[in-house]
């Protein structure tokens, strides 16, 4: 046997070695992902580093080949994490806290073969954004397109990522509060270029990162979900105790609570690190509760796509952007100044305090990341000078007023063909032992019990009393599209993000009262057509709306949202903060041809 062929074995003997006593492969390798047939092409992970925080992306293995399929091999266990100090025992994806980083490009498909080995938990794994064409069982949403990966079993998601879909996305655990026990990871689909475009005209960066950022609770989220479906909780949200940025962060250990002791180790927040001039920072709002604001001072911010790679008017240039909520994604083009003036230069993440009503003493609101990045690094302004407002991080921008690319004429008509009027509501009642329970309309949705089989291998008159969920009739012939307008009231006295499953829409209004007060509406009132100055929102905006995935519902406001329904299956759509979702504020829509469902 060849010197090499030797060589290449003991290697593959101690990498077999390391995995059997459950190393984590980020301390080892640069490329952690298992492949069935490996492709160091789309191993996107990059190895350990003990202070930065940047998961760096890798486009160029991308842009410029033809699709393919993208083949991974998960296994999902449990383990004791420290992610900012505290010992946690948190998920895992092949030894992985946040899980491999899945990159691939438009046209791929995606292969995912999942064993759980986990001891007493199913698992589901939901392609957040990700609009599942054709493959609406792939979806990942337990009670709807599937039931549990039980303990001990695997199955095998495959999906095709559409040609015009491309952006960032992510992925995570559709069952129970998983999620927020660290069971996700991120999902980015790039846009085919040629090499010369990708190098010239297209981007304006040389260096993309992905920033997975989220609050974090110390105690189980099994635990805290308790915590708040409890009459003792009288509807207060349970509050987070730290925020991670890639699964990493630092809690004050001074901070922990002496009735509720903690293992912490003091540690300090890791650094950004910016090694380009300009930067696109892909971040993702992976928390179970909080919104969130961004600033970096000493940097010019320009956002240049939302949600799923949806375009967006431009936005002027800030060294703030927020709020940010549970689900949503904003893509950031950062053009940092460096030398003596730029010394203070950082990046900080503020919690948004809207759901707090109880106090954590031990949360810090705000923390905050060095930036480091190398001395021979200009911006390409080639000055040091930055307005004052821009050093100050006093620059921002209010991501309530974004505005989508503008229209072609009448590209949908002012009426919808089908409305679906919602109302939300968190509702305390004795009836239901003054637990806090999520409704929708007159539905608080908990999965089917009886039979025991997602919605999508039952008839409809066997769904029991749980399931809303609106039918949506279309034409097989789809030159005549079916356009479907949801007008969500939210009743209640804190916001509610909603993300909907297999879809993109248009925002047409999204109404932040002024004043204290209900303001529900209602499309079907004949003296208030979507044209009218007398809606609360004003009218439809049906020349530049944003378009998204996941949208905040304003407090005692309301949102129009418009799909094209071209979209066939069954379709979960509910609230992204974990806490409400897991109280029932969860529904879904039906979409399905008008001859017969299939």
């Amino acid at each position: 046997m060849s010197p090499r062929w030797t060589s290449y074995l003991l290697a593959s003997l101690l990498i077999s070695c390391f995995l059997s006593f459950g190393f984590n492969y980020r301390e080892l390798f640069i490329s952690p992902k298992v492949f069935e047939n490996f492709h160091p092409e789309f191993s996107d992970e990059k190895a350990s580093d003990e202070i930065g925080i940047s998961l760096p992306l890798h486009p160029e293995r991308h842009i410029s080949r033809a699709p393919t399929t993208v083949k991974l091999h998960w296994e999902i266990t449990q383990g004791r994490r420290s992610p900012d100090g505290v010992s946690k025992l948190i998920y895992l994806i092949n030894g992985l806290f946040p899980g491999p980083t899945i990159e691939a490009r438009s046209g791929d498909t995606i292969k995912v073969e999942v064993h759980n080995l986990l001891e007493d938990e199913g698992v589901a794994i939901h392609w957040h954004g990700i609009h599942m064409k054709g493959a609406n069982r792939m979806d990942g949403a337990v009670g709807i397109t599937q039931n549990p990966i039980q303990p001990g079993g695997n199955t095998t998601y495959e999906f095709e990522i559409e040609n015009n879909q491309a952006g960032t996305f992510w992925y995570h655990s559709h069952l129970g509060t998983q999620r927020a026990d660290g069971l996700y990871g991120g999902l980015i689909i790039h846009h085919p270029f040629t090499d010369s475009v990708y190098k010239t005209k297209a981007p304006g960066y040389k260096e993309e990162s992905l920033l997975l950022v989220g609050d974090w609770y110390h105690r189980s989220a099994e635990e805290v979900q308790a915590s708040y479906v409890n009459h003792d909780s009288w509807g207060r949200e349970p509050v987070p105790d730290s925020l991670l940025i890639n699964g990493m962060g630092a809690f004050n250990c001074s901070k922990a609570v002496q009735s509720r002791p903690l293992d912490c180790t003091q540690s300090s927040n890791p650094i950004l690190v910016l090694d380009q001039p300009r930067t696109r920072l892909r971040v993702v709002n992976v928390g179970a509760i909080s919104g969130f604001v961004l600033k970096m001072p000493h940097c010019y911010i320009t956002i240049v796509e939302i949600d799923g790679g949806n375009k967006i008017e431009r936005s002027p240039e800030v060294s703030s952007v927020g709020i940010l909520y549970p689900g949503e994604r904003m893509d950031l083009v950062v053009e940092c100044s460096v030398g003596s003036e730029a010394a203070g230069s950082h990046l900080s993440i503020t919690l948004d305090a809207e759901n707090f009503a109880i106090q954590n003493k031990a949360l810090t609101l705000t923390h905050t990341f060095l930036i480091s990045t190398t001395a021979n690094v200009l911006t390409k302004r080639g000055h040091p000078y930055l307005p004052p407002e821009i050093v100050k991080g006093e620059g921002y921008f209010d991501l309530a007023e974004v505005k989508g690319t503008a229209l072609p004429d009448n590209s949908f008509p002012m009426i919808a063909n089908q409305t679906i009027l919602l109302y939300t509501k968190m509702e305390i009642l004795a009836r239901l032992g003054n637990v806090p329970v999520g409704f929708i309309n007159r539905t608080t949705w908990s999965a089917q019990s009886s039979p025991l089989k997602p919605l999508v291998d039952l008839d409809r008159e066997d769904w029991d009393k749980n399931q809303l969920v609106p039918w949506i009739p279309i034409s097989r012939d789809q030159s005549s599209p079916t356009w479907v307008d949801i007008v969500v009231n939210n009743l209640d006295e804190k916001g509610h993000p909603f993300h909907l499953h297999g879809y993109d829409f248009y925002v047409l209004s999204q109404y932040y009262p002024t004043r204290r007060g209900y303001h529900a509406y209602n499309p079907f009132d004949p003296s208030t057509p979507p044209t009218s100055s007398d809606l609360p929102g004003g009218p439809y905006n049906l020349a530049n709306p944003p378009m998204k995935d996941t949208v905040y519902i304003p407090s005692q406001g309301y949102v129009v949202l418009r799909i094209r329904a071209d979209n066939v299956g069954i379709w979960l759509f509910h609230c992204h903060i974990l806490w409400h979702s897991g109280t029932g504020m969860v529904m879904a829509l039906e979409v399905g041809y008008d001859d017969g469902w299939e």
